[in-house]
């Protein structure tokens, strides 16, 4: 049969139609693919196209927008929140700021006119050293006005961080500006009767008419505040010198010598009282001394919020012409400073009687050449021997820079097999010399052991002096210790002796005075 080339063409020609219609079905349809892989929705889809990118464009640009007005927002909010906390923090500045220029009657102070006008001199540097007056003021009930019962004339070092505290007998009879001679706690009286408010200025003239010297800074605390302030810190651990029992000053609550923490109650007791002591006023000033040390000491080692949350408490009871920056500034100056680089000294007089008026009163009389060298010298930047005199009270051990070289680390430091800071040593004054407990811990602390307990022992009666060890983990840094001494003997605890670090060092009549 003959073939018809015209219909075979036709034939291939709808195939080839039909495949290509097929064709564009597949490219349709792979094009519908990628467009549902690209995304998930219609309106995805739209972006595409000419239109659809328009719009997407013009969302984007909303998004944005909305972005950079929520940050913006933010960062307002941020802002704002920092102001209001500068100025918070500004307010009660200011706030703390007057309650410290407040005294004890109320009164807002201004120490550049009125009675405290030309009073102060600022030291020529912030880091120069300064003196300040110290009174404590008691506010009992039965008083016309407070009396000034504590009086301590202060030196404060801060660039080599040394600090000396004198006591002034409150019974010292001195001369008044404007009122001639009298005891010298009367000055606050005279001047609070005749003009309210002016007691501060008039206890501060006096005393820098007596000592000679300009004096800085003042700072006034009544015993109330003084019981507050113990109990914000939780309480200050101080080294008790002397039985303080059945005194009429102590509020009924009786203290026994030894390291102990003092609440408020206690620690008032303890400067306060007077009546249970042969030395009276005297053993009183040597407790005030011994607890400012110890008060100090525990101020200086807390961390900044502490140190902020004792001036603010201490704003509330203490009346002052320091304002906030100056006390933070002087503790941070101050931090670091050893128990051993406080002095401390009680204005050199004898006892005797005078008639004022038609009343025969028991005073303190001034020795005014001892009293001059010992001002010259701390004045200059010296520290004088400590006083030998037994009315000076008792102040532990652990308060007393050492005055003599003492103890002398005989390795010179060299190094040795032990660990020495794996070890606590406790240190005690057996032999009655002042200073000596304190200069061997200061030696071993040096050694790198670490320095436990400082104090007296039960009598100054140990010819030689012993390092006592706990066990034998310990024997070998108690040879250490003996080697670095130079002399002394080693012998085991044994359950004898009582001491809460690894090693107890008690010093004998052997240590080099």
């Amino acid at each position: 049969m003959p073939i018809d080339r015209k219909l075979i063409g036709s034939s291939c020609m709808a195939t080839s139609s039909r495949r290509m219609r097929n064709n564009n079905w597949d490219i349709a349809q792979s094009h519908v693919n990628l467009v549902s892989a690209r995304s998930h929705s219609a309106v995805d889809a739209k972006k595409l196209s000419r239109n659809g990118s328009a719009d997407g464009y013009a969302q984007l640009r909303k998004k944005r927008a909305r972005k950079k007005t929520i940050i913006m927002g933010l960062s307002i909010a941020l802002v704002s929140l920092l102001a209001a906390i500068v100025v918070a923090a500004t307010v009660w500045v200011l706030w703390l700021n007057g309650e410290l220029g407040r005294d004890l009657l109320g009164n807002q102070a201004n120490f550049d006119s009125g009675v405290y006008e030309g009073l102060f001199v600022e030291p020529e540097k912030p880091e120069d050293p300064f003196w300040i007056l110290l009174m404590g003021t008691d506010d009992r009930e039965g008083y016309e006005v407070p009396r000034t019962d504590t009086l301590i004339l202060a030196r404060v070092d801060q660039k080599n961080k040394r600090a000396s505290l004198i006591s002034i007998p409150r019974d010292l009879y001195v001369e008044i500006p404007g009122y001639g001679y009298n005891k010298i706690n009367a000055a606050y009286t005279f001047a609070e009767l005749e003009e309210p408010g002016s007691g501060a200025a008039l206890t501060i003239k006096t005393v820098q008419n007596l000592a000679g010297v300009q004096i800085s800074y003042f700072a006034q605390i009544n015993f109330t505040g003084l019981e507050n302030l113990v109990d914000g810190l939780g309480g200050v651990e101080v080294d008790v010198p002397v039985d303080i029992v059945n005194d009429p000053d102590s509020g009924g609550l009786d203290i026994y010598a030894g390291v102990q923490t003092l609440d408020g109650a206690h620690a008032l007791t303890f400067c306060r009282a007077r009546n249970s002591f042969d030395q009276g006023d005297y053993q009183r000033q040597a407790n005030q001394r011994t607890f400012l040390q110890a008060l100090a000491k525990q101020v200086l080692a807390s961390d900044p919020p502490t140190i902020a949350n004792t001036v603010s408490n201490m704003a509330t009871m203490t009346f002052t012409n320091m304002d906030v920056a100056k006390l933070v500034k002087i503790a941070q100056g101050m931090q670091g400073m050893e128990e051993s680089g406080i002095y401390t000294y009680h204005l050199p007089a004898s006892s005797d009687s005078v008639y004022i008026g038609e009343d025969k009163l028991s005073v303190e009389i001034l020795d005014s050449y001892a009293w001059q060298e010992l001002i010259t010298a701390l004045d200059a930047g010296e520290y004088p021997e400590l006083q030998d005199d037994p009315r000076a009270g008792v102040v532990p051990d652990s308060y007393l820079p050492s005055s003599t070289p003492g103890a002398v680390d005989q390795t010179a430091g060299g190094a040795s097999s032990i660990d020495a800071s794996q070890y606590l040593v406790d240190v005690r004054n057996g032999c009655g010399i002042q200073g000596s407990a304190t200069s061997v811990s200061d030696m071993l602390a040096l050694a790198g052991y670490q320095r436990g307990e400082i104090g007296n022992a039960n009598a100054y009666v140990y010819d030689e002096t012993l390092i006592i060890y706990q066990d034998e983990t310990s024997k070998a840094a108690a040879e250490d210790i003996r080697r670095r001494l130079g002399y002394g003997k080693t012998i085991a605890s044994l359950g004898r002796y009582s001491f809460t670090g690894n090693i107890l060092v008690v010093v004998g009549n052997d240590f080099p005075a």
